[in-house]
């Protein structure tokens, strides 16, 4: 029954990833071949087949020569990426997540309130204070691409610090590096898969804690807070985590009260160096103005937040909660596209971008990482070979 069940969560992220390759790809060549759809579904083919590599073929090479074969794929698509930087500008790019932070960036070193700024093409800034935070250092180096390149770093570290096997890892930053997602990511200089792997980096800290004394409840809050302030989605991914810690007992209600009012708290603070001396003008444009009124409507914020209650109730293991949350996260923004194809229509929603289709990649990391996890049913079980 274990296996099974984890056969099908797993078939499940598998698809749920080919779908989300399948929406860029075709966007995209849609625009410079005459056959989009039928070299989209070619693209897809060879990443279920990187996905399903099988792991044996692999077993030729030493364990160490894999390990240097991933830090070599790591550096040569670094490379390529501060090429592709140099060659193409972002101001010829129908972009604007990079003029947001830069313009950010520059209105608060003007003394200006940073939430009445706009991009190049007029959108208010969406993400909570900490998102530009992390983008700071990579605003000062006058290169937000190199955020994006951070993504796959970040999860490549994640990879490590759940010791998973190196030819897992190769596959892994295989179908990365070649998925369409992410190279767009990188053109256009977005940072989604960053900050969602940040959150599962989270996620999978809190879950290595063998238990939650109140120094660490303190920690959790901490990381927890700053980490809702990049983007309120978010919510979703800790709301089933958590409640899967409850449920399971392995945290008190007490203790998980406490957690969510520091967390509260320190969301709160990452507030204050921006809205210090503009108060007036946070309650005219803020984040959760812009969030509600040109995104999707609040809610539907809502109905997210109850179906990711909902979905908790079911996770029974570390793994499920990895898994629903990826799920969720995908459903929130296919509803969130649904709605707005409603409201625009099919072709200027999807080809004429009223989609922002970035909000996809959200899911990527945490339905990754429950193919490359597997199933335990006991401490000493062994566990699963990639290709199952």
């Amino acid at each position: 029954m274990l296996i099974r069940s984890f056969f099908i969560k797993r078939s499940i992220s598998l698809f749920i990833l080919l779908v989300v390759n399948f929406i860029f790809s075709y966007k995209y060549l849609e625009r410079i071949v005459d056959f989009p759809l039928l070299l989209s579904v070619v693209l897809s083919s060879i990443y279920f087949l990187i996905l399903y590599f099988p792991q044996r073929f692999l077993q030729n090479f030493k364990e160490s020569q894999i390990k240097n074969i991933n830090i070599l794929i790591l550096i040569c698509f670094s490379l390529i990426c501060i090429y592709v930087f140099s060659k193409i500008q972002v101001e010829s790019l129908n972009v604007d997540r990079w003029s947001v932070i830069t313009n950010f960036w520059d209105a608060f070193f003007r003394g200006e309130y940073v939430y009445l700024s706009t991009s190049n093409v007029g959108n208010p800034p969406g993400p909570m204070p900490f998102y530009f935070i992390i983008a700071f250092p990579f605003y000062l180096l006058g290169e937000l691409g190199f955020m994006s390149l951070t993504g796959l770093f970040a999860f490549y570290i994640l990879c490590l610090y759940q010791k998973i096997n190196p030819y897992k890892i190769f596959i892994c930053l295989i179908f990365i590096c070649l998925s369409a997602f992410y190279l767009w990511e990188v053109v256009s200089r977005s940072n989604v898969l960053l900050n969602s792997t940040l959150i599962l980096l989270s996620i999978v800290f809190f879950e290595n804690f063998k238990k939650f004394n109140y120094f660490k409840i303190i920690i959790s809050s901490l990381i927890v807070g700053l980490l809702l302030s990049t983007r309120n989605v978010f919510a979703i991914a800790y709301i089933i985590y958590f409640m899967y810690l409850l449920l399971s007992k392995k945290i008190s209600f007490l203790k998980l009260v406490l957690l969510t009012i520091f967390s509260i708290l320190f969301f709160s603070l990452t507030f204050l160096p921006f809205v210090y001396n503009h108060f007036d003008d946070f309650f005219v444009m803020n984040p959760f103005i812009v969030q509600s009124s040109f995104l999707i409507p609040f809610e539907y914020t809502i109905m997210f937040l109850i179906i990711a209650f909902l979905s908790s109730l079911i996770a029974k293991s570390f793994q499920d909660s990895i898994f629903y949350i990826g799920i969720n996260l995908f459903i929130s923004i296919f509803i969130y596209s649904v709605y707005l194809i409603i409201n625009s229509g099919f072709v200027e929603a999807y080809e004429g971008s009223v989609i922002d289709i970035s909000y996809f990649i959200f899911c990527v990391p945490f339905l990754l990482y429950t193919i490359l996890i597997s199933p335990e049913k006991s401490k000493t079980q062994t566990k699963y070979n990639f290709t199952g």
